[in-house]
């Protein structure tokens, strides 16, 4: 038996699928998803970015992994190999948000998880008779899970040559935008630390690298078990990246372990410098009125960290876009990723916006941040859109760079510099940089 894991491009619309010589990063889906097939079967991968999809080969399972930002290639690419009679499952966050919507397009769908399910998938696959939906009736407790299959991957595909590594699912938090604790039930489950040390000591091996990242959507939301973490990392040598909260910067402790062990670069979910907008998305860890002293921590210990700001919140005036420039030029941010609000169908943000008949453009969800497919408050689409984009192009402008990470000269400059200038090449031609991710 063969198969064939496919991870979509991005697309807007009336254009052509975004294509790219590289990623800026490995994701860990398709090398996850072949480490969870059984022996025996041949698993092929593709990525619709770097290389054209092989629809001539003949393949007994086409799996498509599909989130809200790819649902429209990925529906594309499922009706290609449908046409030439293969079958056909779709699994991913747009799809467990989506189902129904995703199994106009498919064959099958994998809502959720997929380490109960996907050996019957694969199986039904076999005797060519699937199911429409598959659907684990518990979440998984996320002890040994499967080592991604990362042999499999090209790293020369990738600008940056590190490793994918999850060590948790889901968020304690329940920001009224985000779809993490929809899909994951309002759950956070934690791996085994064993598992984790000794699945990121075989990828060692493996790879040769000694850079990774933690794709965990927090990875301190637990702090006990992070400081267990990072002691178990201490021995190994490692420099690793991730995602946490800006809270987090109030344990010093923590923070000192998460150097010791490696830490190079964490991104942080600011969202918003106005307490009204955070409010208004029920973001309860982010105390503005404390952000300049938490970041402060970070340069204090020498950790490198990366900022994402979203607008059009209900208390975002037009002036915010200015304010937001003025904050990160005093805390002198090394970095900064700026979108608008994109409130995901199925979430609590989407529920309040389409009972108040303030969403435009439905569809406008599939596209990454920088569309917006509401009314804001306080401002236009057309103004919340060139807001954010004004914000990029200043931001990235080389008066900005030099004067955050040059005048005077800063720990953040050699790990800072490369990704300031490729964004603003990337922000000058008015192309969001998250499309290289």
């Amino acid at each position: 038996m063969r198969i064939l894991l496919v991870q979509p491009t991005t697309k807007y619309p009336n254009r052509k699928p975004l294509r790219s010589k590289t990623r800026w990063l490995l994701g860990i889906t398709l090398p996850y998803l072949a480490g969870l097939t059984p022996k025996g079967i041949q698993v092929d991968v593709a990525d619709d970015r770097l290389a054209p999809i092989p629809y001539h080969r003949d393949y007994d399972l086409v799996g498509i992994t599909c989130t809200c930002a790819t649902a429209e290639r990925a529906y594309e690419i499922a009706a290609e190999f449908r046409q030439r009679g293969r079958q056909v499952v779709m699994g991913g966050f747009n799809v467990a948000l989506h189902p129904e919507e995703a199994l106009e397009h498919c064959d099958a769908v994998v809502v959720g998880e997929a380490e109960s399910v996907w050996a019957e998938v694969i199986e039904d696959a076999r005797v060519k008779r699937l199911k429409p939906r598959y659907q684990a009736s518990e979440f998984h407790d996320l002890a040994g899970l499967p080592r991604p299959r990362l042999e499999l991957m090209d790293y020369r595909n990738y600008r940056v040559k590190i490793v994918p590594t999850q060590t948790s699912r889901g968020c304690p938090y329940h920001c009224a935008f985000c779809e993490v604790p929809i899909v994951y039930g309002h759950t956070y489950r934690r791996r085994p630390l064993g598992d984790v040390i000794e699945e990121i000591k075989a990828n060692v091996r493996i790879t040769g690298l000694k850079n990774i990242y933690f794709i965990d959507d927090n990875l301190t939301g637990h702090r006990d078990y992070a400081k267990e973490l990072f002691q178990a990392l201490m021995p190994l040598g490692l420099k690793w990246s991730c995602l946490w909260t800006i809270n987090t910067a109030r344990d010093e402790d923590l923070l000192d372990l998460a150097k010791k062990s490696g830490c190079n670069h964490v991104n942080i979910g600011i969202e918003n410098v106005c307490p009204e907008s955070i409010f208004s998305i029920d973001k309860v860890q982010n105390p503005v009125a404390e952000y300049e002293w938490l970041l402060g921590r970070l340069r204090q210990k020498g950790i490198f960290y990366s900022l994402n700001f979203m607008f059009g919140l209900d208390g975002d005036h037009k002036e915010l876009f200015a304010e937001t420039l003025a904050f990160l030029q005093r805390v002198k941010a090394p970095m900064a990723f700026f979108n608008v609000a994109t409130p995901r169908r199925g979430t609590p943000m989407w529920d309040q916006l389409n009972q108040e008949g303030r969403v435009h453009n439905p569809d406008a969800e599939k596209y990454l941040g920088m569309v917006c497919n509401f009314f804001p408050k306080h401002m236009t689409p057309d103004e919340c859109e060139a807001g954010v984009w004004d914000c990029f192009q200043k931001f990235y402008s080389f008066p900005s760079i030099f004067r955050r990470l040059l005048m005077p000269p800063t720990g953040y400059i050699f790990q800072g510099l490369p990704s300031n200038l490729f964004f603003h090449w990337s922000a000058s031609r008015k192309i969001d940089p998250v499309d290289f991710y």
